[in-house]
């Protein structure tokens, strides 16, 4: 089964030596990404927890993973370790090993707006938190954020007496922590024991620099800070969040103008779409109604046409008769005998076409 060691604090870049470990979620999804689907593999952690961002997207990734993950807590899954954990598909935990679930914490300095907006914040994170704890603890979400507001300790066997769906293993290990004792205010006796609160010398902190400094050159970390100075990056990752939903709530009610005028604008041009149908409905109408007209007007000119015909060879016999070049006869050829001269003759002849 293939192991990924989440050991030492929760942060934006790796670092690990024999005295201090940094892990990242860009180093847990390598390892995701080297799993098939379904394949069962281990995390093990031993974490104070560290960022919150950085523990999230952790847990997401693993959340995200087909692969069967399962964690297993071998000495402390601390803050957002306990977060990670929860993620898993399955959690282990050493009967001497620590979980410990508490309100996220910050720094933030200013005046009372934006010292509200930190609070917000602080609430916005614990209740993403709570979501994770939420599959894994059979407790209600009132319950949960009790326990994380006191900030409580459990060891293997009071996770499992407290509902959280796990399987504790016997043994001797004693839990162990890489943190400094002022990060929590209810720390257990025997977990407080195990902690290394010593300082960096020089040299270590040197060879943390030089780490930093060369996953810097090679593009991993763009300006991380020492790992002993993670509170200050916490705070300058807050402030950034607290910024960018200030411009999202500067920005939305231009939004919400916007939006309105976008619909009233559809709803403006629905309206004259159906308008524009009726009227091209009443137009083809009118047009049929031309078409019907103009037929009757052909009809009527040529009725009229034939009837001015018939009425000029009436005129046309009548002058003839009046005049006396023409008898009252009926017939084509009575009426030619009848005919005086050459020109009455002509006239019959051109009457009788005429006809």
């Amino acid at each position: 089964m293939k192991k990924y060691s989440l050991n030492g604090v929760i942060a934006d870049f790796e670092y690990h030596s024999d005295f201090f470990d940094v892990c990242s979620p860009k180093g847990l999804k390598k390892f995701l990404a080297t799993l098939e689907k379904g394949e069962k593999a281990e995390i093990e952690i031993n974490s104070p927890g560290g960022y919150v961002v950085y523990g999230v997207e952790m847990a997401n990734a693993i959340k995200n993973s087909e692969a069967h993950i399962i964690a297993h807590v071998t000495g402390m899954a601390a803050s957002m370790a306990s977060v990670v954990a929860c993620a898993c598909d399955e959690i282990v935990m050493e009967e001497a090993s620590f979980m410990m679930i508490h309100d996220p914490w910050g720094y933030t300095e200013g005046n009372a707006d934006e010292m509200r907006k930190e609070a917000k914040l602080l609430d916005q994170m614990k209740e993403v938190c709570m979501g994770f704890y939420l599959g894994k603890f059979s407790r209600t979400k009132e319950e949960l954020a009790a326990l994380m507001s006191d900030e409580t300790w459990y060891t293997g066997n009071e996770c499992l007496e407290n509902g959280l769906n796990c399987t504790v293993i016997k043994s001797d290990l004693k839990a162990a922590a890489c943190v400094t004792a002022h990060h929590f205010h209810q720390l257990p006796d025997a977990a407080a024991k195990f902690l290394r609160v010593a300082p960096l010398t020089a040299e270590q902190q040197a060879a943390v620099d030089a780490a930093k400094a060369e996953q810097t050159a090679e593009g991993s970390v763009q300006g991380a800070a020492a790992p002993c100075d993670w509170e200050a990056r916490y705070k300058g990752a807050s402030q950034k969040i607290n910024e960018l939903q200030g411009t999202i709530a500067a920005n939305a009610a231009d939004y919400k103008t916007i939006s309105s005028q976008l619909e009233t604008t559809q709803q403006d041009l629905a309206a004259a779409k159906a308008e524009n149908e009726q009227l091209k409905g009443k137009l083809d109408e009118q047009a049929k109604t031309l078409a019907a007209k103009e037929k009757d007007l052909a009809e009527a000119r040529n009725s009229l046409s034939a009837a001015e015909s018939e009425v000029k060879s009436l005129k046309d016999g009548r002058q003839l008769l009046t005049a006396g070049v023409l008898t009252k006869s009926d017939t084509f050829d009575e009426q030619l005998q009848a005919a005086k001269s050459p020109e009455a003759r002509e006239a019959v002849r051109a009457k009788k076409h005429r006809r």
